[in-house]
């Protein structure tokens, strides 16, 4: 029983410790790419964008990477990048998030 518990809590531990790959990998990247990157991501969800400015907002208590994406066209997107193999994307409109008190282009916390 012991021994369960203590494997239990250590599957917590690492889960908790787990970093999202993807945004890993996005972040190693040159701010130039990140916003190729991004951009494509809002554009293969059918919205058109060609993005000129990106920005990384933080990690939420889950481990989800959350980056915003800015167009020529004056509108912005956060994109929110799940913390799991797949690398899940969800994709809200700036305008959304902002109406909910959570502006683009500003870090948690801040």
């Amino acid at each position: 029983m012991r021994q369960s518990i203590i494997a239990v809590s250590l599957l917590a531990l690492a889960s908790l410790t787990y970093a999202n790959i993807a945004s890993e990998i996005l972040s190693s990247r040159t701010s130039d790419q990140q916003v190729q990157i991004l951009g494509n991501i809002v554009n293969s969800a059918g919205e058109p964008c060609v993005p000129i400015k990106s920005f990384f907002q933080g990690l939420d208590l889950y481990g989800a990477a959350y980056w915003n994406v800015a167009c020529t066209d004056g509108r912005a997107f956060v994109i929110q990048i799940a913390n799991n193999a797949a690398a899940t994307t969800t994709i809200i409109r700036c305008s959304a998030m902002q109406s909910l008190g959570s502006p683009c282009f500003k870090g948690f916390g801040q």
